[in-house]
Order: structure tokens, then sequence, then C-alpha cells
């Protein structure tokens, strides 16, 4: 597995950007919470397979969340709404995570969470919070 230093490239097509994504992927979105994210799942969805994971990093309410959900279950997708808290120091030494939803899914990107969450002395910062909406 590759860490560090690794190119970054951006992106104007969606389908490029989703195909651009090493398989299973898992795609982690930091949006505006409420419609933004609707739009953005919906264009980025089109271009995933089952078995593909979106994470919602957006501190959306939890109906929404658990809506999301169960229309990624009904296209194999796996989804996690994940509760970011830190602001600027967050930013800076690593935020506070909440994921909640897919159990897959979570262990998924634990890996990830655990490197990228703030650390205390009890170790990082991540919990997950359970299959509903966190």
């Amino acid at each position: 597995k590759v860490e560090g230093n690794l190119p970054v490239k951006g992106f104007h097509d969606p389908k490029d950007f989703v195909n651009s994504i090493q398989k299973p992927r898992v795609i982690i979105l930091l949006v505006k919470a409420g419609l933004p994210v609707d739009k953005t799942i919906e264009t980025l969805s089109a271009h995933m397979e089952e078995g593909d994971c979106i994470v919602d990093g957006g501190n959306e309410w939890y109906e929404n969340t658990e809506r999301r959900q169960e229309a990624a279950k009904q296209k194999g997708l796996l989804y996690l709404g994940m509760g970011v808290s830190g602001g600027e120091e967050g930013a800076r030494h690593g935020p506070s995570l909440m994921p909640g939803g897919s159990f897959e899914a979570y262990k998924y990107i634990e890996d990830i969470l655990l490197k990228v969450a703030a650390q205390v002395d009890s170790g990082p910062c991540v919990t997950y919070i359970g299959k509903g909406g966190a």
C-alpha cells in the first residue's frame, strides 16, 4: 500500500474522477449539507459500481443521512455519514470523527480515519457511532 507523497490531480469530468480511483472506490465528501450533497452524490454515483463507498463528512441532518444510506444501498453502494468536529484546530491538528452507517463501509476506511483524526493519549479521536445517521 502506497502512502505519502502521492501525486495530486484535478478533474473537470466526474466520470474521469471516479474512474481514476482504485477499486473498490471510497469517495469522501466534504460538501455543504443539504441539496449540494444530494447533487454531488447523484453525479458521482452514476459512475460508481456495486461495492463502492461514499462517505459524507458534511455534518448532515441524520434523517437525510438515513435516506441517502437507503438510496445508496439500492444501488449496491456503501454509505457513511460522518460528523467532523474540530474547527480551525481540527484543520491543523486533526478532527474528531464520528462515522455512522454501514459497518462494512466503516471498515473500508477505518485505517484512513485513524490516521487523519486528532490524536490524544488514549488514541485517535474516531468512534463508530452505529448503523443509523451519525
